[in-house]
């Protein structure tokens, strides 16, 4: 199996149980929903290692979990990992960590903007000392 071939229909499933043997490798895409994480690919593989026959149709088994034609009814099937695809099992894009120097913030804070925020953690502290929070006291019960 050297080349990247696509499996999609009932046919194609035919010409891939002729091929494959136990201890072989097959790739599916797998759909992620990047409405919670933006920055991930909308689509992955997922590599699967023939493992067997199932017990009750005769089909290849993959992972000893799903069968070839359900992993066909998923999606396609590769016998190479698609070309321009994440593999699901490796780390996703680094999103977080240091800046640039120099691009530390979106922009630089005016003194408005400063003196506000000083002024919400003085009162902020006021508050604390007001209700006895940062002091190690005695407690009643002890």
């Amino acid at each position: 199996m050297g080349k990247q071939i696509k499996f999609v229909t009932e046919r194609d499933l035919k010409t891939l149980r002729k091929m494959l043997k136990i201890g072989d490798k097959v790739y599916g895409l797998v759909g992620i929903n990047t409405r919670m994480s933006p920055w991930e690919d909308p689509e992955l593989y997922v590599e699967r290692t023939v493992t067997g026959r199932d017990w009750i149709t005769g089909d290849w088994e993959v992972d000893r979990i799903l069968t070839l034609a359900g992993m066909i009814h998923e999606g396609p099937v590769y016998t190479q990992p698609p070309a321009g695809k994440r593999n699901l099992a490796t780390p996703g894009p680094q999103v977080a960590g240091p800046l640039p120097a120099g691009r530390e913030f979106d922009r630089g804070l005016d003194e408005n903007e400063l003196a506000y925020l000083e002024g919400r953690v003085g009162a902020a502290n006021k508050r604390d000392k007001k209700v006895g929070r940062g002091h190690s006291r005695k407690s009643s019960w002890s």
